[in-house]
């Protein structure tokens, strides 16, 4: 799992992304982005053959996604195939989830705020739901005072400000990041989704 679905900031609603690891043993894979899209092709017949499970469709972005439906429960499920950037932003997302019980359903409102604003669709060249969470990590790092969240990658740069192996991160999920969490400031989730809209709008650049 990755995306929303293992960072915290996914809704009721949100696709379910997953990430299928091919371990190479250390080989060299000459042109990774067409072994994914050959093995996405591969596999979307086969997902065909399984009861409520169908097809939409299989999209050549940079990071090839086979697109399924899941009929019994309508969930919709996006997968790629080693993305290991991918696995690390969820990675680097879950974490900062963790640090304070705000960070998660202020992600999800201002992600909420911004499809009833029509400007939360990457398709539509408006703003990704990942970017609008940094944004809002962005925010708790520097948009309050005091601050809430740290920059975990300079607290941990062998954790966070590299890329790890595939195979690590799951491991790393569980790590406890208790001794960079702060609980000086106080301020409700309104007042800081209120000044979420005012740091972007008044004083960032």
């Amino acid at each position: 799992m990755v995306g929303s679905t293992i960072s915290g900031f996914g809704s009721n609603t949100s696709d379910v992304d997953m990430c299928l690891i091919i371990n190479h043993r250390n080989e060299i894979v000459p042109d990774p982005r067409r072994e994914a899209i050959d093995l996405l092709e591969a596999m979307g017949p086969l997902f065909e053959t399984i009861p409520h499970l169908t097809r939409k469709e299989l999209i050549l972005a940079k990071v090839p996604i086979l697109k399924l439906r899941e009929t019994l429960h309508e969930i919709d499920v996006d997968i790629n195939v080693n993305n290991s950037v991918g696995m690390q932003n969820s990675l680097l997302l879950h974490s900062y989830a963790l640090c304070d019980w705000r960070v998660r359903p202020l992600v999800i409102v201002v992600k909420l705020w911004a499809q009833s604003q029509g400007i939360n669709d990457a398709k539509a060249m408006t703003l990704s739901s990942y970017s609008l969470s940094l944004m809002v990590i962005h925010f708790l790092q520097h948009g309050v005072s005091p601050h809430i969240l740290p920059c975990l990658q300079v607290a941990y740069p062998d954790r966070y400000a590299q890329l790890v192996e595939l195979w690590r991160v799951k491991k790393t999920l569980s790590t406890s990041i208790t001794a960079v969490v702060t609980m000086d400031n106080t301020q409700s989730l309104g007042e800081l989704f209120l000044g979420f809209l005012e740091y972007y709008s008044v004083k960032f650049e």
